[in-house]
């Protein structure tokens, strides 16, 4: 069934807005125009322009319900007035702005287990890294080759050149290994390496004590870092179980209002003596137009 449509011009004090728009249009199936366009011959017509009061909390409240909607619930029965909605997600996000430190301990978290995937490969070197990274005479080079080519290395050119190299650790189809020059000789020697498909890794001067020392001490830093990840994420969702009611109804409430608000894009404004006055324009069906007239 096609029902006939009929074209509404809504008038009223500037100030009277969202009243009206909360109150009545938002129960009524509207089709708004741009009430510029539709009123060219009305005199006095200016854009209503005004930002968005509710943009900035509202982005927050979206956020904080994408963030953490495992906790929220899919609907709130608490009814909260707007001032109340924004005292809401600011307090709320005021508490959890202070747990922040979770983000920096995730951050040295993963410094740490990048740490620890670079130095476990040569973890049965039994050398201390710090002095091995500080030699003065003799270089070297921390990486793997293909066991195909290393097979081939120490087959046919390990005897032949002035290097020393100390296997690590081997998986179906890599040989990690360090491997030492004298320093006079490392761009030849290099060379070869490089043309056995030697790939080198540089470990940074963080380690402490041997390969697997270190490995030890990163292991246990990280152990502590994870246990205070879940300390944070334990008081984060305290405090969100705790507003969670309130959180889902704060951001229904400045959803409804910034959608609201957002019909001055289509509205027009007058000024009539010392007044100013708002003016919408669309389509209503005629059952509607009659209920809202």
């Amino acid at each position: 069934m096609i029902e006939k449509m009929k074209f509404l011009s809504i008038a009223g004090p500037k100030d009277d807005i969202d009243r009206v728009i909360d109150q009545y249009l938002s129960k009524y199936e509207i089709h708004l125009e741009n009430a510029l366009s539709e009123l060219k011959t009305v005199a006095s017509l200016r854009p209503y322009t005004e930002t968005n009061p509710y943009k900035a909390e509202l982005q927050t409240a979206a956020g904080l319900m994408e963030s953490y909607h495992d906790h929220l619930p899919s609907t709130s029965s608490e009814k909260l007035s707007l001032k109340e909605a924004v005292e809401t997600v600011r307090s709320l996000d005021e508490k959890l702005q202070t747990l922040t430190q979770k983000d920096e301990l995730e951050k040295e978290a993963d410094v740490i287990r990048n740490s620890i995937n670079n130095v476990i490969p040569f973890a049965n070197l039994n050398y201390d890294l710090k002095d091995i990274l500080h030699f003065k005479y003799v270089k070297f080079r921390f990486g793997r080759m293909p066991r195909d080519y290393y097979n081939k290395f120490m087959t046919y050119i390990y005897n032949t050149i002035d290097t020393v190299i100390h296997p690590c650790m081997e998986d179906a189809d890599y040989i990690w290994a360090v491997y030492f020059v004298p320093h006079a000789l490392c761009d030849k020697i290099d060379a070869i390496y490089a043309s056995m498909h030697f790939e080198r890794f540089f470990l940074p001067d963080e380690y402490e004590g041997t390969p697997e020392v270190a490995t030890h001490t990163l292991e246990s830093r990280l152990s502590d870092i994870c246990a205070d990840i879940r300390s944070v994420d334990q008081e984060i969702t305290a405090v969100i179980d705790d507003q969670k009611d309130r959180l889902a109804a704060a951001y229904e409430k400045l959803r409804t209002y910034s959608t609201n608000f957002d019909v001055r894009k289509l509205a027009a404004c007058t000024k009539q003596d010392d007044h100013t006055f708002y003016i919408l324009c669309g389509w209503m069906s005629q059952s509607d137009a009659k209920a809202f007239q």
